[in-house]
C-alpha cells in the first residue's frame, strides 16, 4: 500500500483533540467485526516530551534478532523515495526524520521531536516559517554529527525529477508550485544551487513557504526530512545500504535475497523518544508469499518463534488463527487504506465503460479472497478521516450488476488490460476480477509486474495499462492528503504520480483550491461533497473496500502492536521474550 497515516487529529500544535467520525474496526479471522474506541492524538508542546530515551516496555528485555519474512524486495530504501507502507515502516529504524510519533497502540498518538529538540516553531504566527533545532549528539552510523546541512541536503535530493517517487508536500510548499523543480531540480541537476525558502545554519533548519503551510509539524515527519551525508551520497545505489541516523543500519544486502540489519553502535537512545531498539537485530528474508510465511509463523517452529510477517493471514491459512495459543498471536484492526482499481482515464476515455467498470466489481467476492477482514467500500476517502460521508454512486450491491454494466456498454464487448504487483494474493484476486467482468462482457487481459518496481511502473506517464490495482491512506487524517494527491490533474508528471487515473479536470483542480482554503473545521464536509462529485461525473476509479489488518508473530515476539502511524506491526517496541 501507498503512505497511510493513523488517525490524529489536524491542527496546528493542538491537544489531545478527537478525530470527530473515526473509529477503529477490528475484524476477526472470520470476517466478523466490532466497533471499538475512537482514535485520538496530539502534538506534543512540552519539549520534555521530545526527550529520550524512549519510554520502557514491560517486561521488554535486550538481545535476539527478530525476523520479517517478506514476499518481495522493498520498492526503495533510501528515505527520500519512500512512500510505500512496508518501506515506511522499517526506515523508522534507520532514517530518523526531523518529527515523529509515539504510540502505544491504544489508538493515542503524540507528534513530537524526533532529530528536533520539539515538533516546530511557527516562528510569526502564520505558519508562513518554520524553524526545527536539531537535538545535541546526533549521530550518522560512522560516528560523523548529524547537522542541519544534512538534513537540507536530504531533502534536496527530493527534488530530483528522475527520482518523483516519494511524498511532494515539502518541495510543493517551498516552491509555491505543483511543479516544484522546474527551476531547482536538486543537488545533482543544480549543482551549488540552493533549495528555494530551505535554510540550514548549523543545527537549525528553516522552512519559508510563500503561503501559510500550518501541517508541517506533519509533513516534517515523512521521510523526505531524514539527513544523508553528501560524501556518502552514492545516488541510484543509495537504495541498497542507506547511511544510517536510527538504531539500525544495514549489514548486508543481498538484493531479493535478505537484509541484515544491526546495531547502529553512534545511535544514541537519550535523544530518541520513539525507539526502543530492544533487538541486537533485524533480519529481513525475501521470497517469502503471505501463505508461506503465515504457515511458518503459525507452525512457530524454533527458528521462527521471533518471526513475523507485514502481510494480512491469507485466506487459506486463516483457520489455522483460531486456536487460542495462535490468535494470542495477531494482531487486528482498521487501517485508513482503501484499495482501488484505478480507471487510466487518458486511455478509457468513455464515462459509460468507467460507470459500468464500477457497477460490474464484485466486492464480496475480491474480500472472500483477501480472508475477508476487509469492509466494504464505495468511496475514495477512508471513513477514519473527518467528514467521511457513505455512499455508493454505482450501487450494483455486494457482488455486482454485471446487466446494468451491460446496458451501460450497449451490449458491445471490450478489451481491457490491468496491472497489478505479481505476488500469489495478488494473483488470485486479479482472476477472481477476470472472472467477475466476463460476465459483463469486460475482457481483462492480466499484467502482473514485479512488485519491487510496481509503483514506478504504473506510476509512469504514457503506461499502457487501462486498470491498475493500487491503495492508498491519507498522510495524517485530512482529506487534503487523500483528494489532492490523487486526482488534482496538475500533479501529474512523467514519472512517481500517485494520481494513477491521470485524471485531470478543471472543475476537480478549482474545487480542490478552494477547500484547501478553508479552515479544517469547515474543510472536512467539503471533501466528502468533492468525494461524492467526483466518482459521480467522473468514475475515475473503483473503490474496492476498506483495507483491515490481520498480522501474526512468533510466540518469542513482544511489545509490538498494530501502528496507527504505518499500519503494521512496529519495530519500535518489538522485543525477542528469553
Amino acid at each position: 500500500m501507498r503512505r497511510r497515516f493513523g488517525a490524529l487529529p489536524i491542527g496546528v500544535l493542538a491537544v489531545a483533540l478527537v478525530a470527530s467520525g473515526c473509529s477503529e474496526t477490528t475484524n476477526d479471522a472470520d470476517g466478523g467485526n466490532q466497533q471499538t474506541v475512537v482514535q485520538t492524538g496530539s502534538i506534543a508542546t512540552d519539549p520534555a516530551d521530545s526527550l529520550g530515551p524512549a519510554k520502557a516496555v514491560d517486561g521488554a528485555t535486550k538481545g535476539g534478532t527478530v525476523k520479517l519474512l517478506h514476499a518481495a524486495e522493498f520498492e526503495h530504501l533510501d528515505p527520500q523515495k519512500i512512500y510505500v507502507s512496508d518501506a515506511l515502516s522499517m526506515a523508522t529504524q534507520y532514517a530518523r526524520t526531523l518529527t515523529g510519533y509515539k504510540e502505544d497502540g491504544t489508538g493515542a498518538l503524540k507528534l513530537v521531536g524526533d532529530l528536533a529538540t520539539n515538533a516546530g516553531e511557527d516562528v510569526n504566527g502564520d505558519c508562513k516559517v518554520w524553524k526545527y533545532t536539531l537535538k545535541d549528539g546526533l549521530k550518522f552510523e560512522d560516528g560523523t554529527p548529524i547537522t542541519g546541512a544534512d538534513v537540507a541536503y536530504g531533502i534536496s535530493r527530493s527534488f530530483d525529477p528522475e527520482w518523483g517517487v516519494g511524498p511532494t508536500y515539502i518541495q510543493q510548499w517551498l516552491t509555491g508550485a505543483v511543479e516544484y523543480n522546474t527551476t531547482y531540480k536538486g543537488p545533482f541537476l543544480s549543482a551549488g544551487a540552493e533549495v528555494p525558502g530551505l535554510k540550514a545554519e548549523g543545527n537549525v533548519i528553516t522552512f519559508t513557504f510563500p503561503q501559510a503551510q500550518c501541517e508541517t509539524p506533519f509533513a516534517v515527519a515523512m521521510p523526505t526530512t531524514a539527513p544523508v551525508p553528501k560524501a556518502k551520497d552514492t545516488k541510484g545505489d543509495y537504495d541498497r545500504k542507506p547511511v544510517s541516523s536510527g538504531p539500525y543500519m544495514i549489514k548486508e544486502h543481498a538484493y531479493d535475497q535478505f537484509i541484515d540489519f544491526v546495531r547502529n553502535p553512534n545511535w544514541d537512545p537519550a535523544t530518541d523518544p520513539i525507539r526502543n531498539a530492544y533487538p541486537d537485530g533485524i533480519r529481513v528474508e525475501f521470497g517469502i508469499d503471505a501463505e508461506a510465511g503465515a504457515n511458518r509463523v503459525v507452525a512457530d517452529a524454533a527458528d521462527d518463534q521471533a518471526a513475523f510477517i507485514w502481510a494480512n493471514v491469507p485466506a487459506a491459512v486463516l483457520s489455522k488463527t483460531n486456536t487460542p495459543e495462535v490468535k494470542e498471536r495477531v494482531e487486528a484492526g482498521a487501517s485508513q487504506y482503501v484499495e482501488y482499481t484505478w480507471i487510466n482515464t487518458a486511455r478509457v476515455t468513455d464515462l459509460k465503460v468507467r460507470q459500468a467498470l464500477n457497477y460490474a466489481v464484485d466486492r464480496d467476492a475480491i474480500i472472500k479472497v483477501r480472508g475477508g477482514v476487509d469492509q466494504f467500500g464505495s468511496t475514495i476517502i477512508s471513513p477514519t478521516i473527518a467528514g467521511y460521508e457513505n455512499f455508493n454512486a454505482y450501487d450494483g450491491g455486494q457482488s455486482g450488476n454485471a446487466e446494468k454494466a451491460k446496458e451501460l456498454l450497449g451490449g458491445k464487448t471490450i478489451k481491457l488490460t490491468y496491472a497489478f504487483p505479481n505476488v500469489p494474493v495478488r494473483q488470485q484476486m486479479a482472476a477472481k476480477t477476470k472472472e467477475v467482468y466476463a460476465k459483463a462482457g469486460i475482457e481483462l487481459v492480466l499484467t502482473p509486474l514485479d512488485p519491487a518496481t510496481y509503483y514506478d511502473s504504473v506510476g509512469t506517464k504514457g503506461n499502457q495499462y487501462d486498470l491498475i490495482r493500487g491503495g492508498w491512506g491519507a498522510d495524517w487524517p485530512s482529506a487534503s492528503t487523500v483528494i489532492p494527491a490523487l486526482l488534482d490533474g496538475r500533479t501529474i508528471r512523467d514519472k512517481g504520480n500517485q494520481n494513477l487515473a491521470y485524471f485531470n479536470d478543471a472543475t476537480i483542480n478549482a474545487e480542490i483550491d478552494r477547500i484547501k482554503g478553508l479552515k479544517a473545521t469547515e474543510s472536512a464536509a467539503e471533501w466528502a461533497k468533492l468525494d461524492k462529485k467526483i466518482m459521480t461525473e467522473f468514475a475515475p476509479l473503483i473503490p474496492q473496500y476498506y483495507i483491515g489488518n490481520y498480522e501474526i508473530h512468533g510466540s518469542k515476539i513482544g511489545g509490538t502492536f498494530l501502528s496507527d502511524s504505518y499500519g503494521h506491526m512496529t519495530l519500535n517496541t518489538m522485543f525477542v521474550k528469553p
